[in-house]
């Protein structure tokens, strides 16, 4: 796995030989001042994955209680994927690394469940719960994320 984000890549191998010019210093001041925010984040997301996700199925579970008995621990699984997925690409700066690692596989096992209404219910919930302990910072870094597996759900409701 690549250290810096796919940004700070780019600019780095397209500067070969010459120095970093005012927008690419930019992004490597961005990345260097929002690191203590994005680690906070991350250690947060990472210790508290469990809790959220239990959360946000239980409340699913509320409405669709036999989808949660017969499909809860998978969604278990493929949630504590994502949110693993979320934490690393906050901790990393780097959506496009979120895109192409988790956002393919999770469309194409949603779509082969046909499960994507009631996941983008879980994955509300599971903002929720994130919502209830995560500083206002540190929230405003995981909605991008958030919203990128809500459009893609919704796009095959």
């Amino acid at each position: 796995m690549h250290t810096l984000n796919h940004k700070l890549e780019k600019s780095i191998l397209e500067a070969d030989g010459r120095y970093l010019g005012a927008q690419e210093l930019s992004q490597l001041e961005h990345y260097a001042r929002s690191y203590a925010v994005r680690l906070q984040t991350y250690q947060q997301l990472r210790d508290n994955s469990d809790k959220f996700i239990l959360q946000a199925l239980r409340k699913l579970a509320q409405s669709y209680p036999e989808l949660i008995q017969q499909h809860g621990q998978r969604c278990k699984y493929d949630m504590t994927e994502v949110l693993r997925y979320v934490a690393l690409s906050i901790l990393r700066d780097d959506e496009i690394f979120f895109k192409e690692q988790i956002m393919s596989w999770l469309d194409t096992i949603l779509l082969a469940h046909k499960r994507t209404a009631h996941c983008v219910l879980a994955y509300r919930y599971l903002q929720e719960a994130i919502a209830t302990v995560l500083s206002n910072d540190a929230l405003a870094m995981t909605r991008p994320y958030f919203d990128l597996i809500t459009q893609s759900l919704e796009a095959h409701v």
